[in-house]
C-alpha cells in the first residue's frame, strides 16, 4: 500500500501519513525520519514504512 506523508511530529518519532493512519518510529529510525518532508511518497509494508522519494529509506514503524 502506498501513501505520503502529511505531517512528522515529535522530532521524527511520529509519522501521519494522508490515508489517515498513524506510525510510531523508534528514536534510532527517527534520525532518519525527522528529514523526511510531507509529500514524499510512502510504501507500507507490514511495520515497515519506505520513503520512495528518499532513495528507498527503510524504517520499523508500528501502527498507532
Amino acid at each position: 500500500m502506498k501513501a505520503s506523508v502529511k505531517e512528522i511530529q515529535d522530532s521524527g518519532k511520529v509519522i501521519v501519513l494522508d490515508d489517515g493512519s498513524t506510525w510510531s518510529v523508534s528514536s534510532f529510525d527517527a534520525f532518519n525520519t525527522r528529514m523526511w518532508m510531507r509529500f514524499d511518497s510512502i510504501e507500507i509494508n507490514f511495520n515497515k514504512l519506505t520513503n520512495l522519494s528518499r532513495g528507498n529509506q527503510t524504517v520499523d514503524a508500528r501502527r498507532v
